[in-house]
């Protein structure tokens, strides 16, 4: 009789526990309200990109897109966000992490707080010479993390990562009399690459949606 009420007990005792972490995992998934602060820029820019830093600014812009397209998100409009932000001294001072996220989430009325980070933003020149013609090439790449944050505890729930790329090309014809395209980096460029880099992190087969979804599979080491 002892045993069978030990059974019984433990039955009850796994249900509950299936229920609760059934209950933890929809509570993300059902239209959550998340604020998006400005990324942190920890790349390294050198002077000359001083003229890109626009397209760097749009990070947390190009994210909150992804997350209200997505249909999966409530989310807090960027500009009564900033608005809280810059009247607490928060905004752009790198001081919106982990330990800040629960009083964020009090003022803002968000669930989550979604914290990305520009990792590194690098250009590689290559060039090709044949006969008098060539093909000089700038390749852009961005690498992008985000970490979605309980509002209520400062805890991680989801981290992802996204990397994007965008070219420029410059074709040189025979005593460079012809030239088609360019190879400078542009805003648009770096613009282009930072976009694909968060469109990569939010939506991405590894990115925070697909791992909701229980699509990517988790490596235990």
């Amino acid at each position: 009789m002892h045993i069978k009420k030990l059974i019984i007990t433990a039955c009850l005792l796994s249900m509950s526990l299936t229920g609760f972490s059934a209950a933890a995992s929809v509570s993300i998934l059902d239209h959550p309200t998340v604020a998006v602060p400005e990324f942190k820029n920890t790349g390294l820019i050198s002077a000359e990109w001083e003229n890109e830093r626009d397209a760097l600014n749009q990070a947390a812009d190009i994210a909150t897109d992804d997350l209200v397209n997505s249909g999966r998100f409530d989310v807090v409009e960027r500009t009564q966000l900033k608005k809280i932000l810059d009247e607490y001294a928060l905004n752009n001072t790198g001081l919106v992490d982990q330990t800040t996220a629960v009083p964020i989430g009090h003022l803002t009325g968000a669930q989550y707080l979604l914290i990305g980070s520009i990792n590194a933003v690098t250009a590689r020149k290559s060039q090709t010479t044949i006969v008098g013609t060539g093909t000089l090439r700038y390749k852009v790449s961005a690498d992008i993390s985000v970490r979605m944050v309980d509002a209520e505890t400062g805890r991680i729930v989801l981290a992802a990562r996204g990397q994007g790329t965008e070219k420029n090309v410059l074709f040189k014809g025979p005593l460079h009399l012809i030239q088609i395209g360019t190879a400078e980096i542009d805003e648009r460029q770096v613009s282009d690459a930072v976009r694909r880099a968060v469109d990569d992190a939010i939506d991405g087969p590894q990115g925070l949606i697909a791992r909701m979804d229980g699509r990517v599979k988790v490596k235990h080491k």
